[in-house]
C-alpha cells in the first residue's frame, strides 16, 4: 500500500500531505495523541472516507479502481467498535471473512471451510470454532475477527487499536500474532495505536502524528525518542527510555535527603516507588550498561555514573562521597563485584543505611544497616 500527497479530514483536513508506503510482510504503526487523525486516516485507507486530495495504490492501482468485492479480496479492515454477533459461532464469524469468494447464494465451498480452519488454526483459536461469539473473552473475539480478517486473504490489512480492552496476556499474545501474520502470511498491516510498547516490540517502521502532520517517521528503535515522544503527547512529567520501552517518571523538585547504591538492576523498582511517592533522591556509584542507570538518569535529582565494565574511579567515588554526606542510604541488595566493590565504603559516610539485603549477607560483608523487608516499611522509615 502507499500513499501520496494525501489529506484526510472532513470538512477541513485534519492530516494534510501523506507520504508513506507499506511494503509485504511490514507493520507500520500509526502513533498520535486523541484527535490527531489516526481513525480518519484508517477510515480514508479503507475507503470509508474520500480522501481530500492525493492518492491512496495497492499494487500501484488506485483503491477507487476497484469494485467492492475487488477491494475485499485485496484488504480487510479491523476497527475498535465491539462487533454484535448475534448467536454466531467463532466459525461463522471467521466464515464472513469469506464473503467476496462464495457464489450467488453465499454458500461455503470445501476449499472456503478449509481456508476457514486454516485462519483458526493459525491464530491459535481452533477450539474457539463452536464456541458462540458472544460468550467470548476481549482478547479471544478479538483472535477470532484476525482470524476473520485472514479470511479474506488480503494483501492488506488495516487495524484500528488492537490491544484495546486486552489484559497483559492476550496483548503479547496478539503482538506475537501479528508479528507472525506479517513475517509468515506476507500481509502489509497498518495499525494505529496509542501503545508504545506495541510499536516498540512489533512495528518495523512508525509514523507519529500530530498538529495536521506527520512529526516524525522510520525504524522505531530510531524514531521513538523520549524528545520526540513527550513533543508528540504533551508529557512533561516523564520521560521515554528507549533501552526500556517504557516511560519513566522525571525526577521531583526538592532538596534529597536519600541516595540510592544499586546496580545489576536491583535499584529500578526502588527508585520507580521513590519517584512514585515524590521523595527526592540522588543515585551512584552505577554503572552506564546498568538497567538502574537508565531508570536513575529519569528518576535522580543527581547520578554518579561510571563508563561501563570498568572499576569506579577516584574522581567519582569522590563526588558520590559529596553526595552522600549526611543522607540515608538506602543499599538495594546490588552484587558486589570487582568493579563495584568501592559502593560499599560509601556507607561510611551516610546518616544511616536501610539495606535490602538478608542479615546474612550484611553481616558476610559487615555492613551496619537497618535492614528492610518490603517498600511498605522502606515508606514507613522515609516518611
Amino acid at each position: 500500500m502507499k500513499a501520496h500527497d494525501l489529506s484526510v479530514g472532513y470538512s477541513k483536513a485534519i492530516l494534510i500531505d501523506l507520504n508513506f508506503s507499506v511494503r509485504k510482510g511490514e507493520i507500520l504503526g500509526v502513533l498520535g495523541p486523541n484527535g490527531s487523525g489516526k481513525s480518519t486516516l484508517l477510515k480514508t485507507l479503507m475507503r470509508a472516507l474520500s480522501p481530500l486530495s492525493g492518492r491512496v495504490y495497492i499494487n500501484s492501482s488506485d483503491i477507487y479502481s476497484f469494485k467492492p468485492s475487488e477491494l475485499a479480496k485485496k484488504m480487510s479492515v479491523m476497527l475498535t467498535e465491539r462487533s454484535d454477533a448475534g448467536f454466531l459461532t467463532g466459525f461463522e464469524v471467521v466464515a464472513l471473512g469469506r464473503y467476496p469468494y462464495v457464489d450467488a447464494f453465499g454458500r461455503l465451498s470445501q476449499q472456503d471451510r478449509e481456508i476457514i480452519s486454516e485462519c483458526l488454526r493459525l491464530v491459535n483459536a481452533e477450539h474457539l470454532g463452536d464456541r458462540l461469539f458472544s460468550e467470548m473473552s476481549d482478547g479471544e473475539k478479538q483472535k477470532i475477527l484476525i482470524a476473520r480478517a485472514l479470511a479474506q486473504e488480503p494483501e492488506v490489512i488495516l487495524m484500528d487499536e488492537p490491544t484495546s480492552f486486552l489484559d497483559a496476556r492476550h496483548k503479547i499474545e496478539i503482538m506475537l500474532l501479528l508479528r507472525r501474520i506479517a513475517s509468515e502470511k506476507k500481509v502489509a498491516i497498518v495499525l494505529t495505536t496509542h501503545d508504545i510498547e506495541l510499536a516498540l516490540r512489533i512495528c518495523d517502521r512508525v509514523m507519529l502524528v500530530r498538529d495536521g502532520k506527520v512529526v516524525a517517521e522510520g525504524i522505531p528503535e530510531e524514531t521513538l525518542s523520549s524528545d520526540v515522544l513527550c513533543s508528540v503527547y504533551g508529557v512533561e512529567s516523564a520521560s521515554f527510555e528507549i533501552e526500556l520501552g517504557s516511560f519513566e517518571i522525571r525526577r521531583n523538585g526538592g532538596e534529597s535527603r536519600v541516595h540510592v547504591v544499586c546496580g545489576g538492576g536491583s535499584g529500578a523498582n526502588i527508585m520507580r516507588f521513590l519517584a512514585k511517592k515524590n521523595i527526592p533522591f540522588t543515585a551512584g556509584i552505577v554503572h552506564t550498561s546498568d538497567v538502574d542507570y537508565v531508570v536513575a538518569r529519569s528518576t535522580a535529582a543527581d547520578i554518579v555514573s561510571e563508563m561501563a565494565y570498568t572499576t569506579i574511579s577516584d574522581q567519582n567515588f569522590e563526588r558520590a562521597k559529596k553526595l552522600v554526606r549526611g543522607k540515608i542510604i538506602i543499599d538495594t541488595g546490588f552484587p558486589v563485584g570487582e568493579i563495584n566493590q568501592r559502593n560499599l565504603e560509601l556507607f561510611d559516610y551516610a546518616k544511616s543505611v536501610l539495606s535490602f539485603r538478608s542479615q546474612e549477607e550484611l553481616e558476610k560483608l559487615r555492613i551496619e544497616a537497618y535492614q528492610m523487608q518490603s517498600f511498605s516499611e522502606l515508606e514507613e522509615v522515609l516518611l
